[in-house]
């Protein structure tokens, strides 16, 4: 043993020793810090997670929305189709029935037709029922 220390320093070995016990150190400090890192990660990952639903949810809401108008646009339009074609109808039995008077004035039965045409026409302008100006119902995630 006397030739071992006497080839090693004393100093030399505790170096080692430090050497050996700082690379245990950093070693678990790194441990830590990956651990740290992946916490980090999870949360930012969860917090993504969380904006996706809330998008999602949004975008259910939305869907829904445009559905509900589609649907009473068609609606709206099915109305002013059978309408139209029932005026339409009532004018060309009004002609028939009815020509029109050499001095060219509309009888009363005639006058009720083209109301009931230009009511249903000014209806159809206006949107059906629809308020003129207004809009489809926003969505809270909506900016103006």
């Amino acid at each position: 043993m006397r030739i071992f220390d006497w080839l090693v320093p004393a100093w030399l070995k505790w170096g080692v020793v430090a050497a050996i016990a700082a690379s245990i150190g950093w070693t678990a400090q790194g441990w830590r810090k990956d651990a740290e890192i992946a916490d980090l990660r999870r949360e930012q990952a969860d917090i993504r997670a969380t904006q996706a639903a809330g998008a999602l949810n949004d975008l259910v809401a939305v869907a829904s929305n445009i559905n509900a108008a589609a649907k009473g646009y068609v609606d709206a339009r099915d109305d002013l189709i059978s309408a139209m074609s029932a005026i339409t109808k009532d004018l060309k039995n009004v002609q028939k029935q009815n020509p029109l008077p050499v001095n060219c004035r509309p009888d009363a039965e005639r006058l009720r037709s083209f109301q009931a045409a230009v009511a249903a026409a000014n209806a159809a302008a206006a949107g059906a029922g629809q308020q003129s100006g207004s809009t489809m119902p926003g969505y809270p995630g909506a900016t103006k």
